[in-house]
């Protein structure tokens, strides 16, 4: 608060300042013009007095005027520049009200939309290193608990088994937790893609269906593929982790013996690419979330994951120019829908 008073009282006096010396130099020169009128004899008279009174006078006048101003235009500023130093110390809840004129009012405007955007940046921040804490955590514990029951000596070798099982099982989600962090901040950082090739869609999902033999073979899942011979444009690489996850994600919420439905349409210029399962389907709460970061539609979290499958997915999508969609299907089941 100090400082915005001092800063408040700087401007005002180099305001006051700035008038006051252009009405000096004002009152200078309508003096020096009468006297060069008196002298080439334009004018019969020139009486000093009377105009440096008038000028003293004026002066005084124009400095109170100034002043006066200056309080009123440089008071909304002040408030600006208190309010910009509340936030780079990270009060983001900050809001200014200026008055004055209607570029003091936009100015205003604009730090309040900058202050709203920067809290909703740090409240996702907070939230994400929350969560990825958390995500972290869980399996480290698990891992040490059992790694220290396994010292036990009464332990039968089932049990042993079953310890060893969860030890491995933990430290494959805590790799691919990481594995899912580190690609999702490579996404991130793109803004260009460089790698972009033409290749078949329809192609590349098939074969993503078979590199996930194991995990839809033990559920006893069907899939069902519909499409002709797809050709685009883009990164083929980032677009098969697109289709992994999509397929993994139907995979892991279709009930044992249900069905797959993978889907590929030509619609004039653009290509969708669909992913349907056969699971209950999404809340409009789960489906307003589901693309953010460590968000689970599975409250209980019994369900494995992360979170950052969809979060991947759909910055690889906006990487294309293209768009991904999620829908509840009418008689159960949740619709992927990816558009390029």
């Amino acid at each position: 608060m100090r400082n915005g008073r001092l800063h408040r009282l700087r401007l005002s006096l180099l305001l006051a300042v700035f008038v006051f010396a252009v009405m000096l130099l004002s009152m200078f020169l309508v003096l020096s013009v009468q006297f060069l009128l008196f002298r080439s004899h334009v004018m019969l008279r020139f009486e000093l007095v009377p105009y440096i009174e008038f000028a003293l006078a004026s002066l005084l006048l124009g400095a109170l005027l100034s002043v006066f101003l200056s309080r009123r235009s440089i008071g909304p500023l002040s408030e600006v520049m208190e309010a910009t130093d509340k936030v780079a110390a990270g009060d983001y809840s900050v809001r200014v009200t200026p008055g004055g004129s209607e570029e003091i009012r936009m100015l205003g405007e604009k730090f309040n939309h900058m202050a709203q955007e920067l809290g909703s940046v740090e409240l996702l921040r907070s939230d994400f290193i929350n969560n990825f804490s958390h995500e972290f955590k869980t399996p480290i514990v698990s891992i040490s608990g059992f790694a220290k029951a396994l010292k036990w000596d009464d332990l039968t070798e089932d049990e042993r088994g079953e310890y060893l099982d969860i030890i491995l099982e933990e430290s494959e989600r805590l790799s691919t937790l990481a594995e899912n962090v580190l690609d999702l901040s490579r996404v991130e950082n793109l803004t260009i893609l460089t790698d972009k090739t033409r290749f078949n869609v329809s192609e590349q999902l098939r074969l993503a269906i078979a590199l996930m033999d194991g995990k839809w073979r033990d559920k006893k899942i069907d899939f069902a593929f519909d499409g002709d011979e797809v050709f685009l444009e883009g990164s083929e690489p980032l677009l098969r982790q697109v289709w992994i996850n999509l397929l993994d994600n139907a995979v892991k919420f279709s009930p044992e013996g249900g069905t797959v439905e993978v889907s590929v349409a030509q619609k004039g210029e653009r290509t969708e690419i669909a992913v349907c399962d056969s699971g209950s389907g999404m809340t409009e709460e789960v489906r307003a979330h589901v693309f953010d970061k460590f968000y689970q539609g599975d409250a209980s979290r019994t369900t494995k994951g992360n979170g950052l499958g969809l979060a991947l997915v759909k910055r690889i999508v906006q990487l294309h120019g293209g768009t991904v969609e999620a829908q509840s299907r009418e008689g159960g089941g949740a619709r992927f829908a990816v558009t390029l």
